[in-house]
């Protein structure tokens, strides 16, 4: 992405944060951009995948604009030139899940894992890693921390946080220390 090179780390933190449910401003985007995942991805050099993540980062800038309408068009633009790119399907899945379209970003997020099916790429677990975020939005933990697990079998951080979280004997032993810490003298299980 070019276009996006003249970026400092921080606004290139800030972008990634928009697109990245994996990703805070904080430290996590440091963290995370640290993640080993386990095979490289590297999209094809071809002029309709070089138009599709020209495409993609548009939809980033307008979005950042708040016009999410015109946004939303330069993704699905960004998905028509690449119909086969991963990447693109989990930008417009973000973009969906801002403006409250879930059942549109889990189209995209579905598409995009089947698109990544065996491998083992940095597309797969963001994509994974949003599908979480919207099966604990829809109450469906269970589910969620089967696919927070495989994103993290993939190297997320953010996902491995999710499965500590998730953890029903973690979240005990996180109230239990609360109560001690609160002076409560009976802990109610």
């Amino acid at each position: 992405m070019a276009a996006l090179d003249h970026l400092s780390e921080r606004d290139k933190a800030v972008l990634r944060s928009i697109f990245d449910p994996t990703a805070t401003i904080a430290a996590d985007v440091v963290e995370d951009a640290a993640d080993k995942f386990v095979e490289d991805e590297q999209e094809p050099s071809t002029d309709t995948y070089k138009e599709s993540i020209a495409l993609s980062a548009e939809g980033v800038r307008l979005a950042e604009a708040g016009k999410l309408d015109e946004a939303l068009a330069a993704m699905t633009r960004a998905v028509e030139a690449a119909p086969d790119r991963a990447a693109a399907y989990n930008d417009r899945a973000q973009l969906l899940r801002m403006m409250m379209k879930d059942d549109d970003a889990m189209a995209d997020l579905n598409r995009a894992l089947d698109l990544t099916k065996g491998k083992k790429t940095r597309a797969r677990a963001l994509a994974l890693c949003q599908r979480g975020v919207l099966l604990r939005k829809q109450g469906n933990d269970d589910d969620a921390r089967a696919v927070f697990t495989e994103a993290a079998k993939l190297g997320s951080s953010f996902a491995k946080k999710q499965v500590v979280e998730l953890n029903p004997y973690a979240a005990l032993c996180n109230q239990m220390l609360s109560q001690v810490m609160k002076g409560e003298k009976e802990i109610k299980l």
